[in-house]
């Protein structure tokens, strides 16, 4: 019990100060950089960089819990090694392209992001597969402690912490995955077999496909914003998305802890589980969100200087956290049960309809619009994800009903605000 206690404790401290790292920081830097650096840190942070990762990573990450919890094919393990090689190619091709051909920093800084985020979620979802919790926080936490590091350096007057510099310790991050990917393959270099990476490969294309997907819909929120906007704009939006995203921390916490049993559990109960935690997630956020102005005040002078502005994007964002958490769950069920290749079809479509919208209402769109139209793509995503799930038997009437619920309550505060 003693053993049991302590180990919930450690894993406990280590997640509260790792994940407040995450949150902090980026609303630090916010004050520390001008707004459009912290506007690209962003949009190659959380943005660009996060959808890249997706395509990098080839699917593997989601195929180990496959592989080695639903199917137990332990034999596959040394092939997942290969890949921290294989990520090694674009990562490699980045730094050609910047120091021999020019490419723009903004990109460059992206790329090196989305190669450091794919050894993350590489790594930690085989952490997580093994219930190693701990270790696997502070893996998914890594770039945002090298920024700590960057912002600590600052306060000390240590460095003048810009982009140039953020870029220099992003790439020194990297260097640390290269070295350690390479170490860990030529351990297993015999059994890790080209043959076993195509069997993994064979099944990740469809996750490679599904996760990206669902990335563009759910993290494209900073490119829109780009797109639409500029970097300044994108920094006021990323601020209050961080804000936002206080919760998630606490679906971080289920997500890990409970990573494997997600994968096992009967869908009728994981379907009640589901919905309490929505309904709570949402109570949460709009409570957070009206409380918010009073705390971050004394803080914060980015926030003084945007919220009267930006507070219906501020609470937009927090009722879209609650959709962000129920995609994130929803893609455990799809990819547990073999339905990635079935729902990527929906999502294809959903993109291209998107695409359509804000085409053709770009010369009317606001932040708050934008981010309104947004929040209402992933509520669809959310659906479409339970109907491919309902087409293989396998209901979440209740979680659904819940969602539908939320969106409509955060649909009248919309338009009665604008």
């Amino acid at each position: 019990m003693f053993k049991f206690l302590k180990q919930y404790a450690i894993f406990g401290v280590v997640f509260m100060v790792a994940k407040a790292t995450v949150y902090f920081i980026p609303l630090l830097l916010a004050d520390v950089l001008t707004k459009s650096d912290f506007g690209v840190l962003e949009y190659a942070l959380a943005g660009l960089g996060m959808i890249v990762n997706t395509i990098i990573n080839l699917g593997v990450p989601g195929a180990y819990p496959y592989f080695i919890l639903r199917e137990e094919k332990v034999e596959l393990k040394p092939a997942f090694k290969l890949h921290a090689v294989i990520l090694f190619i674009p990562f490699a091709l980045n730094q050609v392209l910047y120091f021999f051909f020019n490419l723009d920093v903004v990109f460059y800084l992206a790329f090196n992001i989305s190669y450091i985020i794919a050894n993350q979620v590489f790594y930690s979802t085989q952490l997580k597969s093994h219930e190693k919790s701990t270790p696997s926080v502070i893996i998914d936490s890594g770039i945002y402690l090298v920024l700590l590091v960057a912002y600590v350096l600052d306060k000390l007057n240590l460095l003048d912490v810009n982009l140039q510099l953020i870029n220099v310790f992003v790439l020194t991050y990297s260097l640390v995955y290269v070295v350690y990917g390479i170490i860990n393959y030529y351990k297993v270099k015999e059994e890790a077999t080209l043959l076993g990476y195509k069997t993994i490969l064979k099944f990740s294309i469809h996750l490679l496909i599904s996760t990206f997907l669902i990335f563009l819909i759910t993290t494209s929120g900073r490119i829109l914003v780009e797109l639409f906007f500029d970097f300044e704009t994108v920094g006021i939006y990323a601020f209050y998305f961080r804000l936002s995203a206080v919760v998630v921390m606490i679906h971080q916490v289920i997500n890990i802890a409970f990573f494997k049993k997600i994968y096992t559990f009967n869908p009728e109960v994981l379907d009640k589980y589901f919905y309490l935690f929505f309904i709570f997630i949402f109570c949460l956020s709009v409570v957070i969100q009206f409380i918010a102005p009073f705390i971050i005040t004394h803080f914060s002078d980015y926030f003084n200087d945007t919220y009267q502005a930006y507070k219906t994007v501020y609470f937009l964002l927090s009722a879209q956290m609650v959709m962000w958490i129920a995609s994130a769950l929803n893609s455990n069920i799809i990819d547990r049960e073999n339905l990635a290749s079935k729902n990527n079809i929906k999502f294809l479509i959903l993109v291209f309809i998107s695409i359509l919208l804000f085409y053709a209402v770009q010369n009317y769109l606001t932040l708050a619009l934008l981010t309104f139209l947004h929040m209402s793509i992933i509520f669809v995503a959310c659906l479409l994800q339970y109907s491919s799930l309902y087409s293989k038997g396998i209901y979440f009437k209740k979680s659904a009903i819940t969602l539908i619920i939320i969106y409509f309550i955060t649909s009248v505060y919309y338009f009665y605000t604008i």
